[in-house]
């Protein structure tokens, strides 16, 4: 069975191999968290920080920060709205929660234990009542076919259901909407840097949510790609 619960302090050392055993391919790239980060994630915003046990062991967690909306639905990279992983941009006072990670123990894949994470970020943002929740998902097999087609094909191509992602297909799943492309959002080969920006909307706070959404679109005009600075 798995049981959520906020992450500890003592819970430091693990969530650091946990992290680096999801992700090996971003080591090298400075990406993945240090004991440093992680310690200062729990400390600014203990709330938003989650690990999933099976048997009392960590398999899994999700690591969040409150940020203004207008900061993260615009282009932006991870480290931007992150603060390069320390979350010292956690804003209080804003309204929507950003989902920074999500991380799953290679060994407990097939568990249920993202959907178990995602539905505790859901159910977060809601207690919470933040508007919404923002995310970039990195397109973990664009570089297969990045000399054939855009990144927003490929984004097409896998909501359409006649292409695969492993990450994307979960956050779709999970009831993530894709509102555009992130260019540049972090370095990593396998999407060649490029993520999509993705939403989840408060169903308590939809009607607010709704009026905001319009009113930016009028705004900024729509916008199929959308670039980092």
């Amino acid at each position: 069975m798995i049981v959520l619960r906020n992450a500890m302090h003592a819970d430091v050392t693990r969530l650091v191999a946990l992290n680096h055993a999801a992700y090996p391919e971003l080591v090298g790239e400075g990406i993945v968290f240090d004991a440093a980060q992680i310690t200062e994630q729990i400390e600014r915003y203990p709330v938003g920080q989650i690990v999933a046990t099976v048997d009392g062991a960590i398999v899994g967690a999700i690591a969040t920060l409150v940020v203004a909306s207008a900061s993260v639905l615009a282009a932006h990279t991870w480290a931007d709205a992150t603060g390069d992983g320390t979350f010292r941009t956690h804003d209080p006072a804003g309204d929507c929660i950003y989902l920074a990670d999500v991380y799953v123990d290679p060994a407990a894949r097939g568990l249920g234990v993202g959907a178990a994470l995602y539905a505790a970020l859901f159910t977060l943002c809601r207690n919470e009542r933040h508007s919404r929740v923002v995310a970039g998902g990195r397109l973990f097999g664009f570089h297969e076919v990045r000399d054939a087609m855009t990144p927003l094909a490929y984004v097409d191509d896998v909501i359409r259901g006649t292409r695969t992602d492993k990450v994307l297909g979960s956050q779709l799943r999970a009831g993530f909407v894709v509102q555009g492309i992130l260019r540049d959002y972090l370095h990593d080969w396998r999407s060649a840097s490029y993520a999509t920006l993705l939403t989840w909307t408060n169903p308590d706070l939809r009607a607010a949510v709704d009026a905001s959404r319009r009113a930016t679109e009028t705004e900024r005009g729509h916008t199929d790609e959308l670039t980092s600075r």
